[in-house]
């Protein structure tokens, strides 16, 4: 999580953002900068040195015809940062892509007859990546639902804070041990087996009443 913070803190400012979207694109210097999004070269200095302290670009000192060297910038890491929030779920979480090796590597075996070839191979890959998105977005929903599901089957009133938070560690960090969901909730995995045993014996005791009811009217 402390990854994603640092992330987050980088690239909160809109004009820092500007600034990687031209990085991405090719390296630049402080003062392309300035000029191509009309800000002062000192402020673009100031994002620069943001985005290098976290790791996002790095600079290169690089000679010049038409006077002393320059320093140019280029971008110096490759993520994907996912953020969903949902009712009763909140996620944010890295994904590194393939090393630049590995991608250098398959895009020389790539060939392609012209420009519009490739302009329309990216147009279809869009197609495919927006499709991924919405079944993903269709498996979140299904997530919420089971989320949702399980709350249901016990009776988590507003007296039971730390009941329900126990429960959200659980539901939505399912590989989580209980040692390590109780490190984050600042409890002992006794008190969470506990409460949990708790939560489950209450939740049965409901059902046996409202099926002893159900047989009474019956």
């Amino acid at each position: 999580m402390k990854e994603v913070d640092r992330l987050l803190a980088a690239i909160n400012n809109p004009t820092r953002r500007r600034i990687m979207e031209a990085l991405v694109r090719e390296p630049h210097y402080p003062l392309q900068l300035a000029k191509e999004l009309r800000v002062s070269q000192p402020a673009i200095i100031k994002h620069l040195n943001t985005l290098e302290e976290s790791g996002l670009v790095s600079s290169f000192a690089q000679s010049s015809k038409r006077g002393p060297e320059r320093k140019q910038y280029v971008t110096s890491s490759e993520f994907t940062l996912v953020v969903d929030m949902r009712d009763g779920m909140f996620s944010a979480r890295l994904i590194s892509p393939e090393g630049r090796e590995e991608r250098e590597k398959k895009q020389k075996q790539r060939r392609f007859n012209d420009v519009m070839e490739a302009r329309g191979m990216v147009a279809r890959l869009d197609d495919e990546i927006e499709e991924l998105e919405r079944m993903r977005s269709e498996m979140v929903d299904r997530r919420r639902e089971i989320i949702s599901a399980a709350y249901s089957l016990l009776d988590l009133d507003e007296e039971h804070y730390r009941a329900r938070a126990l429960m959200y560690e659980m539901m939505n960090n399912p590989k989580l041990t209980m040692d390590e969901i109780a490190r984050r909730l600042s409890m002992n995995s006794d008190e969470c087996s506990e409460l949990l045993e708790d939560m489950m014996d209450a939740a049965a005791d409901d059902k046996e009443k409202e099926t002893q009811e159900v047989s009474h009217d019956g």
